[in-house]
């Protein structure tokens, strides 16, 4: 076999050896988090502090028995992007308080922190575009919108932008740059946790009491949408520093972590997914 074989051939080795079944099942963990963090805690508290006390929480929406005033509904827009940053806060801490190698909840946090993020200023690149969401809560009535509406855009650019350099860095406390064909194993890694974020969260719609269409118009949005960013980490990947932790054990199969996945997603189907009624 030439040369040039044998690379490609451990390169392959190299990019797969992260058990891909086990992989796919953190990232639907990751986001099924993101997404409570968001539609659950994050609206059904701002719901709360806006003045409401009983609502349904699906997981593309919550639907509340009160029409608040202003500033209340404002409160309650803005309760969505302030859980997501506040997931992405504890996924960060999360990695600098894990000891050891830990992968399988290195890539939870690191999940946690890239799809709460990616969501959060993808959506303000949404809102400032469309004129409308979460973000919009923030502009919403403002003299010279149209202006507001283009600070909304360039900011969450800025923030979607500075959030793929943070990930790619992130995965240094999973993938040492120094192991052979560290940036073909962050990609795999990459993709296959933004095509099992994308599905469950359109799974997660499937059942939503607006319709089925849910399933585009929210699930992939904040998912296949939102989290493009996640697939454009391994180029800057290299150019991150190394975290001083022992990264390069790879993530093995776990049959746990796949049962428990599999059994959290059915419940985020079907019981979230078709409205949880809260009563505070």
């Amino acid at each position: 076999m030439s040369t040039a074989a044998n690379l490609l051939s451990t390169e392959a080795r190299n990019e797969t050896r992260d058990d891909r079944w086990t992989v796919a099942a953190i990232a639907m963990l990751a986001f099924m988090l993101t997404d409570v963090g968001h539609e659950v805690l994050g609206h059904g508290i701002g719901y709360v502090l806006g003045g409401g006390h009983s609502w349904l929480s699906t997981t593309t929406r919550i639907v509340g028995d009160t029409r608040l005033p202003d500033p209340g509904w404002r409160i309650l827009d803005l309760g969505g992007p302030a859980g997501n940053l506040l997931f992405a806060a504890l996924g960060w801490l999360g990695q600098r308080l894990i000891r050891g190698s830990a992968p399988r909840i290195r890539l939870l946090c690191l999940l946690v922190l890239a799809f709460s993020l990616y969501w959060a200023f993808g959506y303000m690149i949404y809102c400032g575009v469309l004129g409308h969401g979460d973000w919009f809560a923030l502009i919403d009535g403002a003299k010279l919108e149209w202006l507001w509406r283009v600070a909304l855009c360039v900011v969450g650019i800025a923030l979607y932008r500075a959030t793929t350099f943070l990930v790619a860095a992130e995965f240094h406390w999973l993938v040492s740059a120094n192991e052979h064909s560290s940036t073909s194993r962050v990609r795999h890694l990459a993709t296959v946790s933004y095509l099992a974020g994308g599905v469950i969260a359109c799974l997660g719609a499937m059942l939503d009491p607006h319709g089925p269409m849910e399933m585009l118009n929210s699930g992939a949005a904040s998912s296949f949408l939102a989290t493009l960013g996640l697939l454009r980490t391994p180029r800057f990947f290299p150019r991150a520093p190394d975290r001083p932790v022992n990264s390069s054990a790879p993530i093995n199969r776990s049959v746990a972590w796949i049962v428990v996945s599999l059994a959290i997603a059915i419940l985020y189907i079907v019981v979230l997914g078709r409205g949880l009624r809260i009563t505070f």
